[in-house]
């Protein structure tokens, strides 16, 4: 059977049961891929038409996306079909890495987050705002996003306690400085694209702020011209954390247009905004079909703020958006 993969317009021949993956890889076309088990969700691609066969992992889908996604790592042709390789001028390789580290310090942001400090020796690879698995415990995976680059001596991860969650409690109670703990990654398909000069909209709600951070730090240190806009939001002026780093990150930026961090309700000073997160965009932000989007936070802010600005026009390719779920706290 065959695929026609688009935009290169190349055709492949590929065996019975042979992965998308393996034949791009096979014939050196570009494509981003990390675990090459389904969990990274890189290697993602549009089904445009016929049909595949999915391994065990298919891709989640983005909230109300009606596009068909597939990653190339979990899938064969059932048919003759065509496929387009999303980001293929900007593809990034990151091998996946299982790693020991050793916890550097848990120091408290506000009353329900914490800053988890971890040791890189093993150097760990990836691209800003993406997430690496970490095991709190035995047979404890927690996912979290990196909150800065892979250039910094070592990994900082926000942690949002949740009453009651298993995870939760061994950071704040049972976690100590030079513990030793195993981690997996990277993981997440909402890394930064770096070869576009398109205008950015990043957008974070609560502990979203650690891949924002993440991500600014990216634009800065990779020298992009890109138009700039940044918004944070958070419920209550008692959960805002972290406004002197994400100061300095969008100072380093050198085409800042706007920075607000939002705060739903409870008193605010002067250098925050009053209102919800999609509230204020959708008051800022009117024509996004030639932008690109970074969004990060929680399921229910991440998909109040993808219908957002799908309504305001962006394209469901440059829409990049990774929910953190709970998944038990």
């Amino acid at each position: 059977m065959e695929v026609l993969f688009r935009p290169s317009g190349r055709v492949l021949t590929l065996k019975p049961g042979e992965t998308l993956l393996r034949a791009l890889r096979g014939s050196e076309l570009p494509v981003s891929y990390s675990c090459e088990d389904g969990r990274c969700g890189m290697c993602r691609c549009k089904l445009l038409r016929g049909g595949v066969l999915e391994g065990a992992r298919p891709p989640r889908q983005l909230f109300g996306c009606r596009s068909r996604y597939v990653l190339a790592c979990q899938c064969s042709l059932a048919e003759d079909s065509t496929i387009e390789i999303l980001d293929a001028d900007d593809t990034v390789v990151h091998p996946s890495q299982r790693m020991t580290t050793t916890v550097l310090g848990i120091e408290p942001q506000v009353h329900n987050v914490s800053l988890l400090r971890l040791s890189n020796e093993a150097k760990l690879v990836f691209s800003p705002g993406q997430c690496a698995e970490i095991e709190l415990g035995r047979g404890l995976w927690r996912v979290y996003s990196m909150a800065g680059l892979q250039s910094d001596g070592e990994l900082r991860f926000h942690i949002r306690h949740h009453p009651h969650g298993r995870a939760s409690r061994v950071v704040s109670e049972v976690l100590k400085p030079g513990a030793a703990l195993r981690l997996r990654g990277p993981y997440g398909a909402s890394w930064l694209r770096s070869r576009h000069a398109d205008p950015i909209l990043c957008v974070s709600a609560g502990t979203g702020l650690a891949p924002l951070l993440s991500v600014l730090r990216g634009i800065a240190a990779a020298g992009m011209t890109n138009p700039v806009h940044v918004y944070a939001g958070f419920m209550t002026r008692e959960e805002v954390y972290g406004l002197e780093e994400l100061s300095a990150a969008t100072l380093a930026i050198p085409n800042l247009c706007a920075s607000h961090v939002c705060v739903a309700s409870g008193k605010i000073e002067r250098r925050l905004r009053r209102g919800l997160l999609t509230e204020v965009l959708e008051t800022d932000v009117k024509q996004l079909s030639s932008w690109q989007a970074y969004v990060y936070g929680s399921p229910f802010a991440v998909d109040a703020t993808v219908q957002l600005l799908r309504r305001q026009g962006i394209a469901e390719d440059r829409l990049h958006a990774d929910p953190f779920h709970p998944n038990g706290a």
